[in-house]
């Protein structure tokens, strides 16, 4: 068996030759291998600096990124500390301000006939208080009245020296000779100081009342105790509360200064229009009348300083004496002490008298 016939080849030209020849001598040049491996070199340069690039971009946008977090919380937590109550308490200021603007009168002329009117119903509830008030007060003034009267009325049965009833039974000491056994009230001690308290409470109630009222009731009750001989015991106790309440009497001044007459009122049927028209007659008559009031009385004894009417110093001091109100009559012992140029100790009413008489003489 023949061997295999190699391949033919085509026959191969000069310049072929020549042209694969250069392509390695090229291939082979140092210069090109060094074109190489620079080529080489900065494809892995370019690759470098892109990853850091990229590094830097990310930190950065982290950075930015926790940056922007940390100022939406400053913003965060100032608007709920600084602003937000800022803004509640103006919404609830304006609220309040609109609803009171809506709870107030449409017009300045309802608000002033709103408040008139609850004046006028504070004035009648004040005047109804005060009715009220009077009306206690005259009550509790009834009461001491009769409070007054029933102690009088007990210590008049004390006084009385026998108050157990004698023992129908007689009896004797000598045949014969019928006795009544004399029976006399037994009282402690103790018995004996109570009952002295109530007696010593009872005259400064009269001095209190005296005080209060202005009225001469209180102070004759007082006198009566100190004249009284079977109360002894009582006489000093019922001077100091006399001496209180004449010199509580003397400096009080009930009366206004500016009280006039109500000449319309005292005299309808008359023509007299003021005071200074009154004549002095019918000025004694309003002092004689004590169903007047106090006030008129008081002023009364004021304008009867000119009067020319001998009998208006008599009439003063029957005034000083009798007149119901203490008042009344230190205002005439004042007007008789001007007009005689004389004074008096107040409601000294023996001396007063005992000049009268010497007048008369």
């Amino acid at each position: 068996m023949s061997a295999p016939l190699p391949p033919t080849s085509s026959p191969v030209t000069d310049s072929e030759d020549d042209a694969e020849s250069a392509l390695l001598f090229a291939r082979c040049s140092p210069a090109q291998t060094d074109a190489a491996a620079s080529r080489s070199s900065a494809a892995g340069l370019h690759k470098d600096n892109f990853s850091q690039s990229n590094r830097h971009l990310i930190i950065s946008l982290g950075a930015s990124l926790l940056i922007a977090l940390l100022l939406l919380f400053v913003a965060r937590w100032f608007y709920l500390e600084k602003i937000e109550p800022r803004l509640t308490t103006a919404t609830a200021a304006t609220a309040s301000a609109a609803a009171s603007n809506h709870a107030a009168p449409a017009t300045p002329a309802s608000s002033g006939a709103a408040l008139n009117e609850e004046l006028a119903k504070s004035a009648e509830q004040i005047s109804a208080l005060q009715k009220l008030v009077d009306v206690m007060r005259r009550e509790q003034l009834l009461m001491q009245q009769n409070t007054r009267e029933s102690l009088e009325n007990i210590s008049a049965t004390l006084k009385i020296p026998n108050i157990v009833s004698a023992p129908e039974t007689s009896v004797t000491d000598q045949p014969g000779i019928p006795r009544m056994a004399d029976v006399k009230p037994q009282v402690t001690p103790t018995q004996q100081e109570f009952l002295q308290l109530k007696e010593r409470n009872r005259l400064t109630q009269y001095a209190d009342e005296a005080i209060a009222t202005g009225m001469r009731r209180p102070i004759e009750l007082l006198v009566e105790y100190m004249r009284d001989p079977q109360l002894p015991h009582l006489h000093e106790a019922a001077q100091a509360e006399f001496m209180r309440a004449i010199r509580a009497i003397q400096l009080l001044q009930r009366e206004d200064p500016g009280y006039r007459l109500p000449v319309a009122e005292l005299f309808k049927d008359s023509s007299i229009r003021d005071e200074a028209d009154v004549t002095p007659a019918a000025l004694l008559k309003l002092l004689a009348d004590y169903k007047t009031s106090w006030e008129v009385r008081v002023r009364v004894c004021f304008l009867l300083l000119g009067s020319p009417l001998p009998e208006t110093n008599a009439q003063l001091i029957k005034a000083i004496k009798e007149d119901p109100s203490l008042d009344v009559a230190k205002h005439a012992q004042l007007a008789l002490e001007q007009r005689i140029k004389k004074r008096f100790r107040i409601f000294d009413i023996p001396a007063i008298e005992e000049w009268s008489k010497s007048q008369g003489k």
